[in-house]
């Protein structure tokens, strides 16, 4: 059984570009994540949890 070299493999593929509403979406998804970030940040620093 040949092994083959991951290198080579990943050097053959073609990768297509990313559409425009897929470069959107990303853009998003990032931008809400770290949004909802800095809410759970500000929540959690006005209101501790006490226990």
């Amino acid at each position: 059984m040949p092994t083959s070299n991951l290198k080579d493999e990943l050097n053959a593929v073609e990768v297509e570009p990313l559409l425009p509403i897929e470069k959107k979406l990303i853009g998003y998804s990032l931008g809400l994540g770290i949004v909802l970030l800095v809410v759970l940040i500000a929540v959690n620093h006005f209101v501790p949890i006490k226990l």
